[in-house]
C-alpha cells in the first residue's frame, strides 16, 4: 500500500483533491478534508458511501454489501476501502 495517495473525488460535478496515507479508509480522510462524502452506517452496510473507482486501485477490508460483479466494475464502499496505488480517483457521481 502507498505511504502518500493523492486521493480525487468527484462529488457533485466538482473535483476535489487531497492526500492521504495507507492506514486510514477513504471516507475518514475525505471528511477530515473537509469533504461533503455520502455516508451513513460507516460500516459498510448501507452502501450510501458507494463510489466508482475511475482511476488506481482501492483495497477493500470486506466487499460488505457489494457483489463480485459491483467490484468488477469499480465500485467500492470508501467506508471500509483503503488506496491501493499512488493516485486514485473515485466517483460518486457515476453510481
Amino acid at each position: 500500500m502507498p505511504g502518500n495517495t493523492k486521493v480525487t473525488l468527484i462529488l457533485d460535478g466538482e473535483k476535489n483533491d487531497f492526500s492521504m496515507d495507507g492506514d486510514g479508509n477513504i471516507l475518514e480522510e475525505g471528511l477530515l478534508n473537509g469533504y461533503d462524502m455520502p455516508h451513513s452506517c460507516q460500516g459498510g452496510i448501507c452502501m450510501t458511501c458507494l463510489g466508482r473507482v475511475t482511476e488506481g486501485e482501492a483495497i477493500m477490508d470486506d466487499p460488505g454489501m457489494l457483489s463480485d460483479e459491483e467490484i468488477d466494475e469499480g465500485f467500492i464502499l470508501t467506508c471500509i476501502s483503503k488506496p491501493g496505488s499512488d493516485k486514485i480517483t473515485i466517483d460518486f457521481d457515476d453510481v
